[in-house]
């Protein structure tokens, strides 16, 4: 057991503590000299790069850890797994989605992560909810990481409800389960709650909620909803980049529609290979929690960047035994922004996520559900 990992991830201060520095600095140095004795794909990218576990001495030697693409995990099997495990992939399809596993003690800690973020966000309600749910109905067909979270995200508050906008249909005779958009059911459901008292909390991407509004509003369906309902975003405009907007216009668009204001609309950021949970402040920026570091990079020289400049997005993290996870490089493109900047009074540097590069050709999450949604 690690017990710097057990305090890092059980921290009531996750925002802007030197103890969690040493405490990720110890963690991921930890973690490296693992992976180097246990895996050999990796002890030969360290290899490769001249990394030692040693040079880990302070928080900016951190740059020195090998930074391993997340295409990198999608097109090779490395997992060195070892007893019970929960496996998830990421959310891409055709053939480029990476498979990882997570112990139960490493769920514990991610729960731990969860719980502790939500306090402070102020995600937990002892309230009953109504969830609508913009994306896929689990199944045990369906390992994707982010159709896992959204669920999990409906432990925040009691659940009266969950209705999903693509819900699940058992195969036969042995087929696959196929999945159907239920349009007409999720703007029923949405009406019924506007004249009930229970609180809603639509679930789901940026992309979807901005479709499913749109078309309320070009029909002129207002739904008014109750007190204290919320709207809780997270994955991006995956196959949607062409028709993203900005967010204070997706803000304005669910204040028209649905009567929730911005201060009740949370968004989050994390990825399938980096399960580290980024939650919005109340001006809508992702601070960097304890468990995490964000490094931004040069997209030519990979060298690290100063805050305000933009490039490649670094993301680092000492948890994961399966997979070394430690320093991951996304496809995202955003800026490191020092915490003055905010002004929401958390002490912490915040990231930007500007938009993507490097996808073309690559099927994400929101590749067959963009399928659905493109005609509505």
């Amino acid at each position: 057991m690690d017990l710097d990992l057990l305090k890092l991830f059980g921290t009531l201060r996750p925002y802007g503590s030197r103890t969690n520095d040493r405490l990720f600095l110890r963690s991921i140095k930890r973690r490296a000299a693992y992976f180097i004795k246990h895996s050999p794909e990796y002890r030969a990218i360290c290899e490769d790069a001249g990394f030692h576990p040693a040079v880990l001495k302070n928080m900016k030697s951190l740059e020195q850890i090998p930074v391993i693409p997340t295409l990198y995990f999608k097109r090779n099997k490395i997992g060195i797994r070892r007893g019970p495990a929960v496996e998830v992939t990421s959310s891409g399809t055709g053939g480029t989605a990476s498979r990882l596993s997570y112990s139960v003690w490493e769920i514990c800690l991610l729960a731990a992560m969860a719980v502790n973020l939500g306090r402070i966000h102020g995600l937990f309600s002892r309230r009953p909810v109504h969830y609508i749910m913009l994306g896929y109905q689990p199944s045990k067909e369906n390992k994707a990481v982010i159709s896992k979270t959204a669920w999990l995200s409906t432990l925040y508050a009691p659940a009266i409800s969950r209705r999903y906008a693509l819900e699940y249909r058992k195969g036969v005779r042995g087929e696959s389960g196929t999945y159907t958009l239920n349009l007409p059911g999720i703007l029923e459901n949405l009406a019924r709650c506007a004249e009930g008292t229970h609180p809603v909390r639509l679930v789901g991407f940026p992309s979807y909620t901005y479709f499913l509004l749109k078309k309320m509003k070009q029909e002129n369906i207002i739904c008014r909803l109750p007190g204290d309902s919320r709207v809780m975003l997270g994955g991006g405009w995956k196959q949607f980049e062409k028709e993203e907007i900005p967010k204070e216009e997706l803000y304005t668009l669910i204040w028209e529609v649905l009567g929730i204001n911005k201060t009740r609309v949370h968004e989050f950021f994390g990825a399938a290979e980096h399960p580290v949970l980024y939650c919005s402040c109340k001006n809508h920026h992702f601070h960097i929690p304890a468990y995490a570091r964000v490094l931004i990079r040069d997209t030519e020289t990979l060298e690290a960047l100063p805050k305000g400049r933009a490039g490649l997005v670094n993301l680092l993290t000492p948890i994961g035994s399966d997979l070394p996870l430690m320093s991951v490089m996304t496809d995202d493109i955003g800026v490191l922004h020092d915490k003055k900047e905010c002004g929401c009074g958390i002490k912490s540097d915040y990231l930007e996520i500007l938009g993507r590069t490097g996808a073309k050709g690559i099927r994400t999450c929101a590749a067959g559900a963009a399928d659905y949604w493109q005609g509505i």
